[in-house]
């Protein structure tokens, strides 16, 4: 059997990510969220105009309430053209459960959580309140940009 994975040139120091790099320095702080109440057609309209994978859905005071993703928007598109279902809210496709992060969290541990978890984006939470969100692609060039060390 052929192994057509190129060699490994360096690796990342652990010790390196686990510096004191908090979250808060990678997140975006510019970012947008969706109310329960709009139809999902409107927030999937949001997503791909943001080129978005996903936003998180809050309350009236700020707070997280749920998020709503490309796949519940799938979800909801496919459900609209095979059964004929009229446009509903957010609310209904919208996931409860949510993971979050803290924007004291270190860049080390939400590296550990996007290899673990299938999520593209995390919404970054203080105090109740989504203060950010923070997706695999700002990760990985967070950890592009530092320095890689020989085997």
């Amino acid at each position: 059997m052929v192994n057509f994975t190129p060699a490994v040139v360096g690796r990342l120091n652990k010790s390196e990510i686990n510096s004191k790099e908090s979250i808060r320095d990678h997140m975006s702080k510019a970012f947008i969220t969706l109310s329960k109440d709009i139809t999902i057609s409107e927030a999937s309209t949001s997503l791909l105009k943001m080129n978005l994978t996903g936003a998180p859905v809050v309350g009236d005071k700020g707070e997280l309430i749920g998020f709503l993703s490309e796949k519940d928007c799938l979800k909801f598109s496919l459900d609209s053209k095979y059964y004929n279902h009229t446009p509903s809210s957010v609310e209904h496709f919208m996931s409860r459960t949510v993971m979050t992060i803290s924007p004291s969290d270190t860049l080390l541990h939400v590296v550990e959580l996007f290899l673990k978890n299938n999520f593209q984006i995390y919404p970054v939470v203080e105090e109740q309140r989504v203060v950010g969100v923070v997706s695999r692609k700002m990760i990985l060039e967070a950890v592009t940009k530092m320095k890689q060390t020989s085997w």
